[in-house]
């Protein structure tokens, strides 16, 4: 039996970015910063209570990373298209304008499921 298969999460946030008047765009507060934290860490926890070592997450603010700014997903809150913050797994968009810890959990469990059915085909 080989290694346990792993994904990626990224958690992608443009502050400032929802369109509209500024003064009501909570993504430019301090408080959103915080409460953004710690949702960041709640699911980090879960994540790593459900799959030890099997995911990895990653936090980008495209204001301070070019390169996840240039990504294809990245460039869905650049344009607007979509509402901060937007959580990308493996590569695809499947959520956005919150962190929502159980559906993100319950998301990364499918993709992790396809992947070990996945291997077990290809072996």
């Amino acid at each position: 039996m080989g290694e346990p298969r792993k994904i990626t999460i990224q958690i992608l946030d443009l502050p400032g970015a929802s369109g509209g008047c500024i003064c009501s765009d909570l993504s430019t507060t301090p408080l959103y910063a915080v409460m953004l934290r710690k949702q960041i860490e709640a699911l980090q926890a879960a994540l790593n209570d459900t799959f030890p070592g099997r995911v990895h997450l990653e936090y980008s603010n495209l204001r301070q990373d070019a390169t996840a700014r240039d990504s294809a997903p990245g460039q869905l809150l650049v344009t607007k298209r979509y509402p901060t913050p937007l959580v990308v797994i493996d590569g695809k968009v499947r959520f956005a304008g919150s962190i929502l810890v159980e559906k993100i959990v319950d998301e990364a469990r499918q993709v992790l499921d396809i992947q070990q059915e996945k291997g077990m085909t290809d072996e």
